[in-house]
């Protein structure tokens, strides 16, 4: 998408304040032109000391402009910070909006600093664009044919020649500037990311710095981002500060040659003397216009690179709709809501819960990960999808919730194919619990309201008792109220685990995945957060994956993943006979296991 047009799109949506706007700060300029011109005729008038009735016009002239230019200024002022507020509010929102809807391989290599700069820095830089970029430009272009014709009436040599000067002062001038400056913006960029990364990664990871010593590594490596920073802006400030002096000069001498060109008219007498003062500095006052463009020119550069970072976040900040082949909108397929489907019991609720892999095929940057994948989950079946580290078990749970999408072959839940299904109902239809359970630092009432927005609190604490949560609920002086703290570090392992199944419950999805859900937890915990999962999903349909391979024969059907593949399929004891790798893990397990028991 051409990043100008993207965010001309967000100016669309304000045409008549934008162009009050425009024309409110050409009339500021204008009126400034008016103030100073009137004031050199008034001032040359008078030294002829005509009566002061003659003079009285054009006193009220320089009144009018004076009191003109301040209210205009005042009110393109205000009108130009509504839009900006107004235009940020909505690239925030949108940009946020697209981010929560792209795809995670576009996530892929970027770091939480970057992302953080990108949502504070990167989108404040976009508000340049109007403010900075766009108006100047289109205020500039109405002041300058408007001055050219005005000097046009009085001398046109001097028109012409301040027509030129203002080519140069606001084409040349700034491109030549932006040349000295090429680069700076995105370097500054680049470092201010750097820079926001160090300090994410620095709060978050405190103890273990201070554990191992790396403080002043990280001190030293703050400071050399920070002088950098200095060196550009400063090397920035002398590229503005020579604009500035440009600018200064070419307004000078445009003014000199607008005088030594209009004072032969007076001489023969084709234009009064008092209009001469009036011809120089309504020249002067006509640069106003283009003294900000060299500045224009510059943030037009940083804009761009803003824009191009957010863009590759999201793919295009306006392009976030989920749309079918034809283009056509997804949405109206769904217009009742994102809510799964409650339990019925009918024919349609049990197909909706029914999940098919048809030689799904799927890559991370060129490494093969899944190599024609397939197999099918019945409505309310238990199935154990099993393997080695790295085989590609949790990307079969990214590819189901839409995070990626297959470089081969079709995900299907229910009759639907998943390609044809917007991200925001597929995830309504699929509840997952995994060995990762974000917690956010807030209350419990919001940590569980994530999973069902419009929950009220019995609904909550139902979800907290059917996830075997109450006892430690009633230990909560402030109930739902109460603070988890950063990360949920007030919760055990086995809490968070139950935390998950509590907001799965909310979420009342046909589908559960639950990715390694017991990891990294003691045996009774293990057992008993594997018992209350089994309770839950008693009448839903679950996909097991793990690679511990405990009461196996639990399962309706069981899958071996291996180097990409489902080398193995059936159920527990069908498996057991063929002595593959499902067989020789179980025997190696029971054989750790009893190595443990002897060493007891």
């Amino acid at each position: 998408m051409n990043i100008h047009l993207a965010l001309s799109r967000f100016l669309k949506r304000y045409p008549w304040r934008i162009t009050a706007a425009v024309l409110l700060g050409a009339g500021t300029i204008l009126a400034g032109i008016g103030l100073l011109a009137s004031s050199g005729y008034l001032i040359s008038a008078a030294a002829l000391r005509p009566p002061i009735l003659d003079l009285m016009v054009i006193i009220v002239s320089v009144r009018f402009f004076g009191i003109s230019r301040a209210v205009l200024r005042y009110s393109e002022r205000l009108l130009s910070h509504d839009i900006t507020f107004r235009l940020l509010l909505q690239m925030r929102s949108r940009f946020f909006r697209a981010l929560s809807k792209t795809s995670a391989s576009r996530l892929l290599g970027f770091r939480s600093g970057s992302l953080l700069s990108s949502i504070t820095s990167d989108v404040d830089e976009l508000q340049n664009y109007y403010v900075r970029v766009f108006t100047p430009v289109i205020v500039a272009v109405l002041v300058t044919l408007t001055s050219f014709f005005f000097l046009r009436a009085f001398s046109p040599a001097a028109a012409w020649i301040t027509l030129a000067f203002l080519l140069l002062n606001g084409v040349a001038v700034p491109v030549g500037v932006r040349r000295l400056a090429r680069g700076l913006g995105a370097r500054q960029r680049h470092l201010r990311s750097e820079l926001s990364h160090l300090w994410v990664e620095h709060s978050q990871g405190i103890l273990d710095i201070r554990l191992y010593g790396l403080q002043n590594a990280y001190i030293k490596r703050n400071k050399e981002l920070c002088s950098e920073i200095s060196r550009l802006e400063r090397r920035q400030s002398a590229v503005t500060g020579l604009h500035d002096g440009l600018h200064s000069w070419i307004l000078f001498s445009a003014a000199a040659l607008a005088l030594f060109v209009t004072a032969p008219l007076v001489l023969d007498g084709t234009l009064s003397g008092v209009m001469l003062a009036l011809v120089v500095l309504s020249v002067m006052a006509s640069f106003e216009a283009t003294q900000n463009l060299g500045t224009a020119f510059q943030y037009l550069e940083t804009t761009e690179r803003a824009a191009e970072s957010l863009l590759s976040l999201t793919g295009g900040v306006l392009s976030f709709e989920d749309r079918d082949h034809t283009g056509r909108d997804l949405s109206d397929r769904y217009k009742d809501d994102n809510r799964p489907a409650k339990e019925s019991g009918t024919s349609n609720a049990q197909a909706a819960a029914s999940l098919v892999f048809d030689n799904v095929r799927f890559s991370y940057c060129e490494n093969p990960v899944l190599d024609g994948i397939g197999f099918a989950i019945q409505s309310r079946e238990k199935a154990a999808l099993v393997g080695p580290s790295g085989s590609g078990k949790s990307t079969v749970v990214n590819l189901l919730l839409k995070f990626y999408d297959p470089a081969g072959g079709f995900v299907s839940v229910g009759d639907n194919k998943l390609a044809d299904i917007p991200a925001d109902r597929v995830r309504a239809m699929i509840a997952v619990v995994d060995q990762f359970t974000y917690l956010f630092q807030d209350t419990l009432r919001s940590n569980l309201k994530i999973a069902r927005e419009n929950a009220d609190d019995g609904d909550l604490l139902q979800s907290l008792q059917d996830a075997h949560l109450w006892s430690w609920y009633q230990g909560l002086e402030k109930g739902l109220d109460t603070q988890l703290g950063e990360h949920g570090k007030q919760l055990s392992g086995g809490e968070r685990q139950r935390m998950a199944i509590a907001r799965a419950l909310l979420r009342n999805s046909p589908i559960w995945i639950l990715d390694e859900p017991t990891a990294n937890l003691d045996t009774i915990t293990e057992k008993a957060i594997v018992k209350t999962i089994r309770q839950v999903t008693r009448t839903r349909t679950a996909l097991w994956i793990t690679h511990r391979l405990v009461q196996m024969d639990y399962y309706d059907r069981i899958y071996v993943l291996e180097n990409g593949r489902i080398s193995e399929r059936g159920r527990h004891h069908q498996l057991m006979r063929r002595k593959g790798w499902y067989s020789d893990m179980i025997r190696l397990q029971s054989n750790m296991l009893q190595e443990e028991i002897e060493t007891a």
